[in-house]
């Protein structure tokens, strides 16, 4: 009996999943046609930092290098609480950059919960431009990214989301982070690409500040209420429309984790924002995925007592292999990246188990960003 259930499951989840990823290789297809034009809107970039002092500075000088006209952006840096000198090196390029501004927020050390969401509104509360671009204090944004960026800004385009990649390294275990990154944007960028956008990196995100007020901006008590939220509360309330730019020019880097337990912690943080959609089909949709990767792995448990279950879990692992590796392929070409077939291959054989225990860990464990804890 326990041998055709979970056959069953397995069976049913399989078809399903291929299906999820087949959806998001069409949508990656679709970007194809996804092209930036000439418009000069007025920008703000927006940033939280928080004890940023190693990586600010590179971030500076590549926001104040764009190639876009001086007068028509400008930066607002929130320093959320930093106990290290972010704010000094902030403070020391807006002194020379007019449209360089520091946001220095006072950190209330009897408060223990994160706020980032608060940081950002703080800042785009402030802002004066027409569009607001967000990325991170530890990332590197090429030349031409808000002239690529702010091009997708059609008419009913309220939300365009960016590719981030991390920075390349001949680290295994950053090899294997990178290509795990790679993933995620993939999937982010063939789901909006098919019209169901889900998931985004709030490290390359831009959107308009009237659609971000329309939205209700950020709850400010919630750091799981981030820009990825705020883009599903966009499609949710139909204020616009949701775009990605697969442009070379847009594509945002950052660096990687460097440990396994920074990386894992990173990741349950991640996990820990699922779960709060207004739009509750989502989270049927990624019950549903979640359920494919727990039957996996229960099969792959009740293949020492029940042998004859080998061959299903193959062809259903073979199978996802398969879908999995055309459609990261398809993405890395996409964003200029390369799969390396042997990094692939074990990342495959870690995947069902890394996704179950993650998932699972952040819906149940305490978040934590920068030294504080994050309040569901």
């Amino acid at each position: 009996m326990i041998e055709i259930i979970t056959l069953a499951v397995l069976a049913l989840s399989s078809i399903y999943y291929v299906y999820f990823i087949t959806r998001v290789r069409i949508g990656l297809l679709s970007l194809s046609n996804a092209k930036s034009k000439r418009n000069e809107h007025s920008i703000s970039v927006v940033i939280a930092a928080r004890n940023e002092e190693k990586k600010i500075e590179q971030c500076l000088q590549s926001l104040l290098s764009q190639n876009y006209p001086a007068d028509k952006f400008e930066i607002i840096i929130a320093d959320d609480g930093s106990t290290d000198e972010t704010s000094s090196i902030v403070k020391y390029f807006a002194e020379r950059f007019s449209n360089l501004h520091l946001l220095q927020l006072v950190h209330d050390s009897s408060r223990k919960t994160g706020h980032k969401p608060e940081a950002l509104a703080k800042a785009i509360e402030l802002a004066k431009g027409e569009i607001i671009l967000t990325t991170d204090a530890d990332c590197i944004v090429p030349a031409h990214w808000i002239k690529t960026m702010a091009g997708h800004f059609d008419e009913g385009v309220a939300f365009v989301a960016g590719p981030v990649v991390e920075s390349d390294s001949n680290s295994f275990f950053e090899k294997m982070e990178q290509l795990e990154f790679l993933g995620l944007i993939t999937t982010a960028a063939g789901l909006i690409g098919s019209g169901r956008p889900i998931i985004c990196n709030g490290a390359n995100l831009a959107y308009r500040k009237d659609a971000f007020t329309a939205a209700g901006g950020f709850n400010e008590n919630s750091g799981s209420n981030d820009d990825e939220s705020l883009m599903n509360q966009i499609v949710y309330k139909k204020i616009g429309k949701v775009v990605f730019a697969p442009d070379a020019d847009a594509v945002v880097t950052t660096s990687s984790s460097n440990t396994i337990r920074s990386f894992l912690r990173q990741r349950v943080r991640w996990a820990n924002k699922r779960g709060h959609y207004e739009d509750k089909s989502i989270l049927i949709t990624l019950v549903g995925l979640y359920i494919f990767f727990v039957s996996m792995l229960l099969t792959s448990i009740l293949v020492f007592r029940e042998p004859q279950l080998i061959q299903p879990l193959a062809v259903a692992f073979i199978g996802k292999m398969l879908v999995d590796y055309f459609t990261l392929a398809s993405g890395a070409k996409l964003f200029g990246q390369k799969v390396p077939l042997f990094h692939y291959l074990i990342a495959e054989f870690l995947h069902v188990p890394y996704i179950v225990i993650t998932a699972a860990a952040g819906q149940f464990s305490t978040m934590q960003w920068k030294g504080r804890k994050i309040r569901r």
